[in-house]
């Protein structure tokens, strides 16, 4: 599973664990970004790879 951000950004993440990957981007987004997002629009920006 992946997330990555904008390419300006260059935030990625890759894990097989799914809460891991919903939990290190709803932190990045709220500490870069300063957004906030649910869970489950954290899980619809997984790709699973």
């Amino acid at each position: 599973m992946t997330v990555e951000c904008d390419p300006m950004c260059g935030f990625m993440i890759r894990s097989h664990d799914e809460d891991e990957v919903v939990d290190t981007t709803k932190s990045h987004l709220k500490k870069i970004h300063n957004q906030e997002i649910s869970d489950e629009e954290a899980k619809k920006q997984i790709v699973y790879d």
